[in-house]
């Protein structure tokens, strides 16, 4: 780690260690228009989030070149995720989220090591552009598809060995959809714990797919610390909360903040 403190500006190794040793939560903005984006955002961070997640459906609706400057403007301060599932063509895809102001791009470990090095590299050079902005790139590791555990570890040893800074462990929304006994089984549970005992040592390792409050605090018992709150905002049910009054969507995603990092 000191070979690694030592080549990472300040500003991303705070990120880091942030995401690494403290709890950390992140909203899903998986709205499929900025207006209705941006007023999840705000009823986010009024709750207490740590990262803002441009979801997938926002920037593929809206554009990448017009939703991360956007949220960049609105929210100086805020660190922001670029949900990209990147499966190809990585390189081009992390340069067009540094260069709108996205701290972070998260693709798909499914793309392999060749574009887990090239996106690396480009956060690379951004980071040495601006060494006060924190650069970061996470892998995010599909279940069921890519485990069981022993290959979901195996999955992250390469993404952390190709030089990635995170790495999440996501129950696919299709998939959960399709079994919805995936949702009440331990199998998310299982891969996450086994991901984090392998590599959480070394960078974040965060926890998505529609987790209810019960299950995140199982989880942070069991040492976890990086959870991403979705659509149904802590609550048992796969419906999406974006809809609501802000202040309701603030009280929700409080209530998820307190009680899993009360653990």
């Amino acid at each position: 780690m000191t070979s690694l403190a030592a080549s990472v500006p300040t500003a991303s190794m705070r990120v880091l260690d942030l995401l690494r040793r403290r709890f950390s939560f992140q909203i899903s903005v998986d709205t499929d228009n900025v207006p209705q984006g941006l007023v999840v955002a705000e009823a986010a961070l009024a709750a207490g989030v740590t990262l803002i997640e441009l979801g997938t459906p926002l920037l593929k609706t809206e554009g990448v070149r017009n939703v991360v400057p956007i949220f960049r403007q609105r929210f100086p301060q805020a660190l922001l995720l670029a949900d990209m599932k990147t499966m190809d063509g990585g390189a081009y895809e992390a340069a067009g989220v540094y260069q709108g102001g996205g701290n972070i791009i998260d693709f798909l470990a499914l793309a392999g090591v060749a574009s887990a090095r090239g996106i690396c590299a480009v956060r690379d050079q951004y980071r040495e552009r601006t060494p006060d902005v924190p650069r970061l790139a996470f892998a995010d590791i599909l279940v069921p598809h890519q485990g069981p555990a022993a290959l979901a570890v195996a999955v992250a040893r390469q993404m952390v060995d190709a030089g990635v800074d995170g790495v999440g462990l996501h129950l696919q929304l299709d998939a959960r959809r399709a079994d919805p006994a995936l949702m009440q089984s331990g199998h998310l549970a299982d891969i996450a714990a086994a991901v984090f005992d392998a590599v959480g040592a070394e960078v974040s390792v965060q926890v998505v797919g529609g987790l209810s409050i019960d299950q995140a605090r199982l989880l942070a018992a069991r040492g976890l610390r990086a959870f991403v709150i979705s659509g149904n905002m802590g609550l048992p049910d796969a419906v999406g909360r974006y809809a609501l009054p802000p202040v309701e969507m603030t009280g929700l995603m409080a209530t998820f903040i307190r009680e899993v990092s009360g653990v």
